[in-house]
């Protein structure tokens, strides 16, 4: 199969969720951080996949697909109200299993990917729920170049705004949480919907479960001539996934965390699973 004339078909490839994941913060979902208090992660995650769901939502085979990051996330209380966030990926690597001759292009690309910056503010608090609003700047720091099958970076500036609703079960040591947002594309891309539900539960003093339900929904509005990059970035780009996650505290302050995400329903999206391991700290 010559991946050279997919691309031209407008299979428009792959993506490993990288978008969503600029977007995912780990601040508790709707709740704010207090003033001065910090929350500091960083995090390995992996996929690796041979299948893709192509423009029509089919399963087709494709050579192995490999994708690593390295993320490091920082958010920090400004106010009670106002949480400021960064997530970047300061390394980044994408191989295609195959040889330059059959895809045309590079078949591995590694290096500094894209940055979002962002904050989120607490817009209402009564009872036991709160109403909070967000938004994202994601800059195209990323490796991608036109004439490479491959990118680390999605190639253009775009600002997301986001609203999220959680509710508290206190006493239970349980919390319920739900978002969307809306994302604004630029250099032909298509504008895209999120939309999210997440629910948290403690289980000893130390260790909890996070369980979320998430998905994507393309406004096809952009440049049908746009492809996006072989296995990290594409257009028109949509899925509905699930993950659990645990995380547990050694200390007050310091843990780890862990989750295994799959998914359905996807189109230009590889159909493989993502696991994620981490070690954060607070202050």
């Amino acid at each position: 199969m010559n991946y050279k004339i997919l691309l031209k078909n407008k299979l428009f490839l792959i993506s490993i969720l990288t978008i969503f994941l600029m977007q995912s913060t780990a601040t508790a979902g709707a709740w704010t951080q207090k003033k001065g208090s910090g929350y500091y992660k960083m995090d390995f995650r992996y996929l690796s996949g041979t299948n893709l769901y192509n423009p029509d939502g089919v399963k087709i085979p494709i050579p192995e697909f490999t994708d690593i990051t390295v993320g490091i996330f920082g958010s920090y209380g400004i106010t009670d109200e106002f949480t400021a966030f960064i997530n970047m990926a300061p390394y980044k690597s994408v191989k295609l299993d195959t040889t330059a001759v059959a895809f045309g292009s590079d078949t591995e690309v590694s290096g500094f990917g894209d940055i979002a910056l962002g904050g989120k503010y607490r817009l209402a608090k009564f009872g036991k729920s709160v109403v909070s609003g967000k938004l994202i700047l994601v800059l195209p720091t990323g490796k991608s170049e036109p004439d490479s099958g491959l990118w680390i970076g999605s190639n253009d500036f775009h600002q997301t705004l986001g609203f999220e609703y959680g509710y508290s079960l206190y006493p239970v040591p349980a919390y319920l949480n739900a978002g969307v947002s809306f994302s604004n594309r630029s250099k032909g891309f298509s504008d895209f919907f999120n939309y999210a539900f997440e629910a948290g539960y403690r289980f000893f003093k130390n260790l909890s479960l996070i369980v979320r339900l998430h998905g994507q929904v393309s406004f096809e509005n952009g440049d049908s001539n746009i492809y996006g990059g072989l296995g990290t970035f594409s257009n028109d780009q949509q899925f509905i996934a699930y993950n659990a996650e645990l995380v547990y505290k050694f200390a007050n302050n310091v843990g780890i965390k862990g989750y295994y995400e799959s998914g359905t329903n996807g189109k230009n999206i590889i159909s493989a699973p993502v696991i994620n391991v981490g070690i954060f700290f607070t202050n």
